[in-house]
């Protein structure tokens, strides 16, 4: 059961069949488009979408707003120290803005950065500054998440433009798969060899470690694994909207006084004084919080349990899934030959019952908002989602226009008649 009580709750909004047509022919059947306010149970990500703790909210009330030296900075960085065991710590806004940022020190038009994969933000960092982001991972089970490591040695082998790889923790692929202590290790063994860095994405670094202690009997605690993870890498960057239980704010980890100084320079042309990264001092106290609070086992233990448990009740009510189950969401197997076939069922499923999923790449993906929803919600959703899996498509669907870039969240269709 989940480890905590419910202090403060809000409805659930309702909507009619009817409603929810217009809403998706208003949207482009696009489900990054259906405004919030219509939508019953929402799974398009657990990106800044998780519940604050009552200690959060606290010391949100009590942080005192200054331009520089806020105490709720001080805080926050003692604690991201004590995680990481990284010297310097400097916070930001979100998660995207640690890559903007980091990446246009460290990179140059030409590089190539290597990943288990590259986030959609992430890759457009990289490709803004002219670098190369290519994806070599490896889905063997239990460590799905896992960069593919002969492929890795092969590559800084034979191309001297590999500059650095950069691992997701976990690797948002498939629901977000983890990866294994193991393949840190000869990841970092292997791009040591020409002198490249280890960058972790670590949104999801508690997850990623939790997985770590499940699927290999461990005694140790979660603590101890986070550091054992974090060794190995030279730079670390993360949105604490994920695993840091708060709506807002990311930090990045150096070991290098020179870049953290390039750094400060940085961040205080494009976001605000060094001390607070552009957040107020609210939200490093709350951050300071949830960064304590991600790292505890009874929490991780439910947040993982109520992916399994979606995934079981999809299982039970004849929907197909990816399996092993990742760390923050479930992936449904799309068996329909029409073309796009998850903005067509995402679609259908939002047209029938108002829950909303996600669409990556050509996945749709329900991912959990932590401490937001309950075993019944869950079981709600596997048995509504059920329904709509197994009936033929209704409609099929047209693309209206082709963006540039980011597809999957600015793609518009119609339905083809």
């Amino acid at each position: 059961m989940e480890p905590y009580r419910i202090k403060v709750i809000e409805p659930l909004r309702k909507t009619t069949r009817n409603q929810r047509w217009g809403i998706l022919k208003k949207a482009g059947y696009n489900l990054f488009f259906i405004p919030a306010r219509f939508v019953f149970l929402d799974f398009i990500s657990d990106s800044g979408t998780g519940a604050m703790s009552a200690e959060a909210w606290a010391r949100i009330i009590e942080a005192e707003e200054d331009f520089s030296g806020q105490k709720a900075g001080e805080d926050f960085i003692n604690i991201a120290q004590k995680i990481t065991g990284f010297p310097f710590i400097q916070a930001v806004h979100q998660g995207r803005t640690a890559e903007n940022i980091l990446f246009n020190i460290l990179f140059k038009k030409g590089d190539k950065i290597i990943s288990n994969t590259h986030f959609e933000t992430t890759r457009a960092n990289l490709e803004k500054i002219g670098c190369s982001a290519i994806d070599i991972p490896e889905l063997k089970p239990p460590f799905c998440g896992n960069i593919d490591i002969n492929r890795l040695d092969s590559a800084v082998k034979r191309d001297k433009k590999i500059r650095a790889v950069v691992l997701t923790l976990t690797n948002n692929i498939k629901g977000g798969q983890p990866v294994s202590l193991e393949n840190i290790k000869e990841t970092h063994k292997i791009i040591k060899k020409i002198g490249g860095l280890l960058i972790f994405d670590a949104s999801r670094f508690a997850d990623n470690a939790f997985l770590i202690k499940k699927y290999t009997n461990s005694k140790k605690s979660i603590l101890s694994i986070c550091y054992e993870m974090f060794r190995y890498c030279d730079i670390l960057y993360l949105s604490s909207k994920k695993d840091g239980l708060v709506n807002i704010g990311g930090f990045i980890g150096l070991r290098d006084k020179r870049i953290y100084e390039q750094l400060k320079e940085k961040i205080i042309e494009q976001e605000s004084y060094p001390s607070s990264g552009g957040l107020a001092a609210r939200d490093l106290a709350a951050m300071a919080v949830g960064l304590k609070e991600s790292i505890e086992e009874d929490f991780l233990r439910s947040h993982i349990e109520k992916v399994h448990s979606l995934g079981k009740f999809l299982k039970m009510n004849g929907v197909k899934i990816f399996e092993p189950l990742g760390g923050h969401g479930v992936v449904i197997i799309l068996e329909s030959d029409i073309p796009y076939p998850a903005y067509t069922l995402g679609a259908q499923i939002y047209l029938e019952t108002g829950i909303r999923g996600g669409v990556f790449g050509d996945e749709l993906r329900l991912a959990i908002p932590r401490r937001v929803y309950t075993i019944e919600h869950l079981k709600f959703t596997g048995e509504s989602i059920g329904i709509v899996y197994k009936k033929e498509p209704i409609f099929k669907l047209k693309l209206a226009n082709r963006p540039k870039t980011f597809f999957n969240f600015f793609a518009r269709f119609t339905v083809e008649r």
